[in-house]
């Protein structure tokens, strides 16, 4: 065709039309990232806490009037079981917990995007502390769905004694699923739910504003890992402190026979507990917890905030790109 002839026709360079085929990695990272930052952050934390939940199991599953100390489960464990018995029921854990830690950063992250593009219009923008709370309660519960059944597993590992029900997580689960259905795996699941969504609203909040108090105004954004890291401990401590009472019926009701059980729900064992062994019972086992909460929830907030600022750095340059 000559040109000037009146007509002309548009052509789309081939280089145009494959560009709009290619994936937008730089987009892809910034939704995923707070999923892989969470898996990174939750495997780091269990591996350094689960001796120290192991003996908090030990001491909140012991009945009766005796309540074994600290240094008297740690001395039992080693003497029956040997250094593994504080490892024991990590198996199935360290394989899920990257599952439970990714989907509640990751559902959290998220959820604060949406929160700040309704308030601010701006995803980025610095959250109010109630768009905080209110994150953590929707992606704790949303946690929670899938941590019942492996809070149900370890649980019965780790309250089992040195003649053993259980061969481990995997038989654990089958002999459950086989005697009881489907329902006896989710045993516990109202339970660990008015633990979860209170406990990580209060953790994420808390956390986020000992960040702020530990850094500067134009740092908030980003926190340096040394604020992370005592951020995540004072939030760890804190969460447990107001959450512990609920955690303690959970593991009974979790810990009970399931084919003779002892409590009727929630309300029944919370009854029995304080008739049985008064008010204090609650409370069982929280020195040990928060023991092993400060650590624990240090090096998990201080590698999954490192980590998420490399990864949305990361996906900024590829946006840009």
């Amino acid at each position: 065709m000559e040109p000037g002839s009146g007509s002309a026709t548009s052509t789309v360079e081939p280089t145009e039309y494959i560009g709009t085929l290619r994936p937008n990695y730089g987009k892809l990272l910034a939704v995923s990232s707070d999923f892989a930052a969470g898996l990174l952050g939750g495997c780091a934390g269990l591996v350094f806490g689960h001796p120290f939940d192991t003996i908090k199991v030990l001491q909140q599953t012991s009945s009766g009037s005796f309540r074994p100390s600290i240094v008297q489960c740690a001395k039992k464990t080693l003497k029956h079981e040997g250094p593994r018995g504080f490892f024991k029921g990590m198996a199935f854990p360290l394989a899920s917990v990257g599952l439970l830690n990714s989907i509640f950063f990751g559902i959290y992250g998220n959820a604060i995007k949406v929160l700040n593009n309704y308030r601010h219009d701006d995803p980025h923008a610095e959250p109010f502390y109630s768009d905080i709370f209110i994150a953590g309660a929707i992606a704790g519960g949303i946690q929670g769905i899938p941590a019942t059944p492996i809070e149900l597993v370890k649980v019965k590992l780790q309250a089992q004694t040195a003649k053993s029900s259980y061969n481990g997580p995997i038989h654990c689960l089958h002999q459950i699923y086989r005697c009881h259905g489907i329902r006896g795996c989710f045993r516990g699941l109202g339970a660990t739910a008015m633990r979860e969504v209170p406990g990580f609203s209060v953790y994420i909040t808390s956390y986020q504003f000992f960040c702020d108090k530990l850094c500067d105004a134009d740092n908030r954004a980003n926190p340096s890992f040394r604020a992370s890291l005592f951020a995540g401990g004072f939030a760890g401590v804190t969460s447990w402190v107001t959450n512990i009472p609920i955690d303690v019926i959970k593991s009974r009701l979790q810990a009970d026979s399931m084919s003779n059980p002892k409590y009727r729900g929630f309300i029944d064992c919370a009854v029995q507990m304080y008739r049985q062994e008064g008010i204090r019972i609650f409370w069982r086992g929280l020195p040990v917890t928060c023991l092993r909460a400060f650590p624990l929830n240090a090096i998990t907030l201080g590698v999954y905030s490192s980590s998420l600022q490399v990864m949305r750095k990361r996906a900024a340059e590829l946006q840009d790109c």
